[in-house]
């Protein structure tokens, strides 16, 4: 129906610039929320098949969110493309008689820093184990940092100058491979390498440099345990480490919900922490793992997802999607989740 009448037009005007208004007050509304609280607009959870059979894997997603690069526990299935966008999953080249893992991408997209180990008779050789960069696309390889001691998961520096790792030492007993880790650095410029801790961690991995500042985890030597907010000793914990002043302190999170054992630790934009943590299970027997957010100084902790053990998740930097793996039956899976980092 049309309203032709200029005095209804007229009585119709405050009615209008009021609904107007409305309008324009709930744009802006939405676009604070988007801007401070990107988890607001979280697509819905997606699911990627990997038609693969394994008990744990590692991930990372590219800074845009369009590629994901992932390994498994075994060794035939390598390190493995998936393009988000088809879906479609792709072998990447591996040297004659090596292996890729421990996968992370540059601030830019351009390349990626792995773990290349030797293989002997079907076996990682801890003896020849290097960090290297390839070349996303050409997976063009160079060597940053070879010769003696074990190496663990490299990531690249926020400015993507330099790559951190984990150096170890070998054991010939024990459960564990190696242990006595402590954190390197290398300039990707000069190739010059520098030792930044001298803790002898018995385990130390997982990491990412914001804001000239290191963050990982670590499982400190047996003669120097630390215990959680109930007074357990803790298996794991989170630790910061400050590139200008070389200090490192230990990260007190809230553990009113009873979580504990932090390991795998990302920031987002926000300075939001995401890791992954440990709680009892209420039928007894294992403990759950679940992905938990909290605020740059650990607490409101926020239960983000469960995982099965051994299972890792990655953030994409620049869109804030949040990726992990899990399972369907014996089939590793990897699910794009509803909930957003602030990017």
């Amino acid at each position: 129906m049309q309203i032709n009448n200029r005095e209804n037009q007229m009585n119709l005007t405050p009615f209008l610039v009021r609904w107007m208004r409305g309008i324009s007050s709930c744009m802006l509304i939405f676009a604070f929320a988007a801007i401070s609280c990107p988890v607001a607009f979280a697509e819905a959870e997606k699911i990627y098949r990997t038609g693969l059979e394994a008990k744990k894997g590692r991930l990372a997603v590219s800074p845009d969110g369009q590629q994901l690069v992932f390994t498994t526990d075994r060794m035939t299935h390598g390190l493995r493309l998936l393009d988000l966008r088809s879906g479609v999953t792709a072998m990447i080249p591996e040297g004659v008689g090596r292996n890729f893992g421990f996968p992370a991408w540059s601030p830019d997209g351009k390349q990626l820093a792995v773990v290349s180990a030797e293989v002997r008779n079907n076996v990682y050789s801890l003896d020849g184990m290097e960090i290297e960069l390839l070349e996303v696309g050409s997976w063009q390889r160079r060597s940053i940092a070879a010769g003696d001691g074990v190496k663990f998961s490299p990531f690249f520096s926020a400015d993507g100058k330099r790559v951190f790792y984990f150096k170890g030492a070998k054991r010939e007993s024990g459960k564990t491979p190696a242990s006595r880790y402590d954190l390197y650095a290398v300039d990707l410029a000069s190739g010059q390498e520098t030792r930044l801790t001298h803790e002898e961690f018995y385990q130390a991995a997982k990491g990412d440099e914001t804001q000239a500042t290191v963050l990982f985890h670590a499982t400190p030597n047996f003669s120097k345990h630390i215990k959680d907010a109930q007074g357990k000793e803790s298996r794991n914990a989170l630790f910061m480490y400050e590139l200008a002043t070389g200090r490192m302190s230990l990260l007190a999170i809230d553990q009113s919900s009873s979580i504990f054992d932090f390991s795998n630790p990302l920031r987002d934009s926000l300075g939001n922490l995401y890791f992954v943590s440990a709680k009892a299970n209420p039928g007894g027997g294992n403990y759950l793992w679940y992905l938990v957010r909290t605020n740059r100084e650990g607490k409101q902790a926020e239960i983000l997802t469960e995982l099965p053990i051994s299972m890792r998740f990655s953030i994409a930097k620049n869109t804030g999607e949040i990726y992990v793996m899990d399972k369907k039956g014996e089939e590793l899976i990897i699910r794009r989740l509803s909930a957003q980092a602030a990017h």
